[in-house]
């Protein structure tokens, strides 16, 4: 793995594009002193870390905060928490739009296309430097911009549906060219992905792209290409989301095997007690395309969630979790939760919580082969997925077993869920599950003996701006 290199932040206020907190609000220009390619290029040496998904694992069934959830939810005061937990739709509507003052990931995004992206975008064709490097400068802050954007669209906006997507509202779309002492504008869902596909298409073009990259948290072609793929599933164009996801695996097909990262390890509490745990690495994984870095920590797993996975998932089964601390004990979660769940040890794996994986690809080409009724093709995907996930001697392969189209779904929902459990795209994929008419389902969850539910109807896979961002651009209107 080649050194990482980490900007120094110092130099990006320089630019003089928007503060933290509101990147698409106004802002004047200052003075630009990175000068040369050399000096743009630092712009994309960041670390990429501790952006976690708590909430989008809430609301999509998987994961708990690590709070006592029956007591939050008896309470008379609305939390987010207690909100995403009883799939409340009245708060949803009107409380959680005061309880979100700000907004992490509206910051953290925008920040990476307002302070990297299109600062370089701006600068780079007139910087000073070598012409091959200022080439691949430049398509790497376009593959970054059409990601991050790509992120917000799905937390902030509407799922796609080509039926409304020229008419819907998503989110603004921040150019490097565009006047920021005026408001910026929000776009349509279809204009919004048009941007990203169009960023995209530029980049590849320009044939700038590594095909291996200088580390796994800078751009790369097959980074380009997975943006394309998971953008083009989402806008329901699925036979061009099979060629860009195929266009990936020809120069990166590797999914890593899980069964290598399983160690006998020691409990925190008790050192002399090993069992066999997982430990997922961190830039050294090469099912990693692009790379962001947290770890799981201590949240609870939904009975519901654990119960989705497949028997002798290495995700589940060998994820430190509170009852293997203690041989015997499986009363932590009562404990730690107020409910009797299992819940996570883990403080070492990185699961890539944002970032894209080759495994990701297989799923897309697995759909797409369901879709065009190749049931087989599409278990040979799975399988390859599901050899390197499930424990050796419970593995058994899908292909020539399933035979109907309801069947080939459950088990792409089931490896599906296993992929993503630890990431944002548990919730990316159920919510664009909810446009389609044979994989859209009801979420249900049971707390404190009540039973909670989530349609593929509801609002609540919308999240809403912060107040902080509508203050500041009171043209930017709510997506619910």
């Amino acid at each position: 793995m080649k050194k990482i290199f980490f900007t120094i932040l110092s130099f990006i206020g320089i630019l003089g594009m928007t503060s933290c907190s509101d990147f698409t609000d106004v802002k004047p220009k200052g003075s630009n002193l990175l000068q040369t390619v050399t000096d743009l290029e630092m712009l994309l040496n960041r670390e990429f870390q501790g952006i976690k998904a708590t909430q989008q694992q809430l609301l999509a069934g998987d994961l708990y905060p690590l709070e006592q959830i029956p007591a939050v939810i008896s309470r008379p005061n609305a939390t987010i928490t207690k909100i995403f937990t009883t799939w409340d739709e009245a708060a949803h509507a009107k409380e959680q739009l005061d309880l979100t003052q700000s907004d992490a990931h509206y910051s953290e995004f925008y920040q990476v296309i307002g302070r990297i992206a299109n600062p370089i975008l701006m600068n780079i064709d007139a910087a000073e430097g070598d012409d091959a490097l200022r080439n691949q400068v430049k398509c790497e802050a376009l593959v970054l911009r059409a990601y991050f954007h790509y992120l917000l669209v799905q937390k902030f906006a509407k799922a796609y549906d080509p039926a409304y997507a020229s008419t819907t509202l998503a989110i603004p779309y921040l150019k490097e060219k565009q006047e920021l002492l005026e408001t910026i504008p929000q776009l349509t869902l279809e204009e919004v992905y048009t941007n990203i596909l169009n960023d995209l298409d530029e980049a590849i073009g320009l044939n700038g792209l590594p095909e291996e990259p200088i580390n796994q948290m800078r751009g790369s072609l097959p980074f380009a290409y997975a943006v394309k793929a998971m953008a083009l599933m989402a806008m329901q164009r699925y036979d061009e989301a099979a060629t860009a996801a195929n266009a990936v695996l020809a120069i990166n097909p590797v999914v890593s095997d899980y069964n290598d990262y399983v160690r006998d390890t020691p409990s925190p509490i008790m050192s002399n007690y090993k069992f066999p745990v997982i430990h997922r690495p961190f830039m050294t994984c090469e099912e990693d395309i692009f790379v962001t870095r947290d770890i799981v920590g201590q949240m609870g797993i939904s009975n519901e969630a654990w119960e989705r996975f497949e028997d002798g998932h290495i995700c589940r089964d060998r994820l430190m979790n509170g009852d293997m601390l203690i041989p015997g004990n499986t009363s932590l979660g009562m404990a730690y939760f107020g409910m009797n769940i299992k819940f996570s040890y883990d403080m070492d794996s990185k699961w890539n919580t944002f970032g894209l994986k080759t495994s990701q690809m297989r799923l897309i080409l697995a759909e797409c082969e369901i879709l065009n009724g190749n049931i087989d093709k599409a278990m040979e995907q799975l399988d390859m997925l599901r050899e390197k996930r499930i424990v050796a001697d419970q593995y058994a392969p899908l292909m020539g077993t399933v035979t109907t189209k309801e069947e080939a779904i459950k088990h792409l929902k089931q490896t599906s869920h296993g992929e993503n459990i630890y990431t944002y795209y548990n919730f990316v994929e159920r919510k664009r599950w909810t446009r389609m008419a044979d994989f859209k389902e009801t979420l249900t969850r049971e707390v404190d003996g009540k039973t909670y539910k989530l349609t593929p109807e509801s609002d609540m896979w919308i999240f809403p701006f912060p107040q902080n961002v509508l203050s500041l651009n009171p043209s930017i209107q709510q997506n619910y």
